[in-house]
Formats: C-alpha cells, structure tokens, sequence
C-alpha cells in the first residue's frame, strides 16, 4: 500500500484537523494535529538475508524519499507536529529526520518534531 502513503496521511490529518479544530472552538482551548511517521517494513541497519549480512534491500536516499512522501502528507492535511516512529532502527530515524529537513528546507514551513 506505499502508493497509498500520501493519500492515507493526508486524509488522516485532515479528519484529525477538522476534530481538533472543533473541539478548540467548543472549549476555547487550541488542541493540535500531531502526524506520526513510520515505521516501515525496510531497515538500513540490519539484513533481512541471514545468509547476506551485507546485504539491504532499501538505500538510505529511498527511505528519505518514502518517509518525505509520508509527511507530506501529513503537512498538506494540517499536522502541527511531526512524530518520528522509527526508533527500531537509528539509521531510519536520521533518514526520517534527513527527510523531514529536506522538506523544511524547501517547501514547507518547519514544524515541531519529536
């Protein structure tokens, strides 16, 4: 379903947005969208070939651009704060977080992360 990730992400955020949007007008309390990223099924770090411990079956530049396409999503449908999930593996996290800068950088106005 990774052709799916930005339309999933986008139509999450969007119903989160709406939800949260009517609960601040009813208590007069802002409440915030929070999109998490991740995780995926790919992992820089280790193989998934016993026989091949040297071998992976993602670079890094595609897990930035998976988790880019992810939170894109999340950003167009209005999430305020951005969740990296990828903790299992560290290399996915700094591509997570590479990729979240790179969007930041160029096209978005830069938000939370945690």
């Amino acid at each position: 379903m990774e052709d799916l990730a930005y339309r999933l992400n986008k139509a999450s955020a969007e119903l989160a947005r709406r939800a949260a949007d009517d609960v601040s007008t009813q208590t007069g309390c802002k409440r915030f969208v929070a999109g998490a990223v991740g995780p995926t099924n790919k992992t820089l770090s280790v193989s998934p070939s016993v026989e091949r411990p040297d071998y992976r079956n993602i670079t890094f530049d595609e897990l930035a651009e998976a988790y880019a396409e992810q939170v894109k999503g999340l950003l167009d449908g209005g999430a305020d704060v951005l969740l990296v999930e990828t903790i299992f593996d560290t290399a996915n996290a700094k591509a997570a977080l590479f990729a979240i800068d790179r969007l930041f950088e160029e096209c978005y106005e830069p938000r939370p992360v945690f």
